[in-house]
């Protein structure tokens, strides 16, 4: 029964930060305390009520490029921070044992747990990949502190300054904006046929 109370708490204060979304992101738009605005980056990424690429965005626009990525890169990593380490130490039983029993996502995890670093860092660059999934999974899965750590403090970094530079300068510089997402793109490819070419080498 304790174990359920935390998932309830959240569900709850995810719901109550939902009602009242349009006054956190007031509220987050009318203060500009580092402080603040890092807080509320770690909130927002621990309850998803608006999706963190708009909040990227809107920070970049705000703020510039470098410091919104600052900001959105430390609160997104505190945040992923906190939920691993909740899932690993107060729940991890639980989700081994749902994990052993979907074996469509045994190899997943297989893999993850062979190459956790490539692997976090992969699903980081990733944007179709939900990072609070990631976080949960990683928590669960056996993937040490600080390669979970380092690979999210790294993988994060290039799309957040996407984001950010975006917010900021999609309409003003249209072509280069273009260029950078191209060139994200291709980042992500490069490092997924790696990713690949390294899982195919260790099976042979």
């Amino acid at each position: 029964m304790k174990k359920l109370l935390l998932p309830l708490v959240y569900v709850l204060l995810l719901g109550v930060a939902f009602m009242y979304k349009n006054t956190i992101w007031d509220w987050m738009n009318t203060n500009d305390s580092p402080t603040f605005l890092i807080l509320m980056a770690t909130l927002l990424a621990l309850f998803p009520i608006i999706p963190y690429k708009v909040v990227i965005a809107a920070l970049g626009y705000a703020y510039g490029t470098l410091w919104a990525t600052t900001i959105a890169w430390l609160g997104t990593t505190l945040a992923a921070v906190l939920v691993y380490g909740i899932v690993r130490y107060a729940f991890r039983e639980q989700g081994r044992r749902y994990l052993s029993k979907r074996r469509s996502i045994q190899s997943f995890t297989s893999t993850m747990e062979s190459h956790p670093f490539m692997a976090i860092i992969v699903a980081r660059l990733l944007p179709i990949v939900p990072q609070m999934v990631v976080n949960v999974f990683a928590g669960v899965a056996s993937i040490p502190f600080w390669t979970f750590t380092l690979a999210t403090i790294l993988g994060k970094i290039p799309a957040i300054l996407l984001y950010a530079y975006l917010g900021g300068n999609l309409v003003a510089r249209p072509y280069v904006s273009v260029a950078l997402i191209l060139g994200y793109l291709l980042l992500v490819t490069i490092i997924l046929l790696v990713y690949r070419q390294r899982n195919k080498s260790k099976i042979s």
